[in-house]
């Protein structure tokens, strides 16, 4: 007898002692087991197909946003790139005069000299904020870039605000 032989007499002798005991069950034993298989199954059918795209279904909405966000990000990093490879077109003149007119929210003591291709600011107590958004405007606007920085912290009497002072030499156009 082969091996495919035996196996296939093993299984019928299975299925006989299966459905002799399944004869053997009253009516009610009988309801009672196929509606726990029901259960089983729709259990299992729950875990492994519902579920997983209920989850998913759930979450959409938040990845999408997130996804969203990325992508607004990701679009003004190309745009500030392109913007920084272009190429210089703003004049030296117009970069000194924006320069000059942005002044204001440096502090009254923020003074700039200009010499040769270089700017040199002058601060004694600008806030750092505003330190910190003029540098970034002046790359932006004036397409102008710090060469060189000498800045001190110094203490406010009358706020907890952050100040500095010193001089940043910027390269003009």
């Amino acid at each position: 007898m082969s091996p495919h032989t035996s196996w296939q007499a093993a299984q019928k002798s299975a299925s006989q002692a299966w459905r002799q005991a399944w004869d053997a069950r009253n009516p009610r034993e009988k309801t009672l087991l196929r509606a726990a298989a029901i259960f089983l199954a729709v259990v299992v059918v729950w875990q492994w197909a519902w579920a997983p795209a209920w989850r998913t279904w759930q979450e959409a909405p938040a990845r999408q946003a997130a996804l969203d966000s990325q992508t607004q990000r990701m679009l003004q990093w190309q745009a500030q790139a392109n913007g920084l490879q272009k190429p210089s077109t703003i004049s030296r003149a117009e970069a000194t005069q924006w320069l000059e007119k942005s002044l204001s929210e440096l502090g009254p003591n923020a003074k700039v000299s200009l010499s040769g291709d270089n700017m040199t600011l002058r601060v004694e107590a600008a806030p750092a904020l505003a330190m910190a958004r003029w540098l970034s405007q002046v790359r932006d606007n004036a397409q102008t870039l710090p060469q060189q920085a000498q800045m001190q912290q110094i203490s406010s009497t009358s706020t907890s605000e952050v100040l500095w002072q010193g001089t940043v030499v910027l390269r003009l156009p």
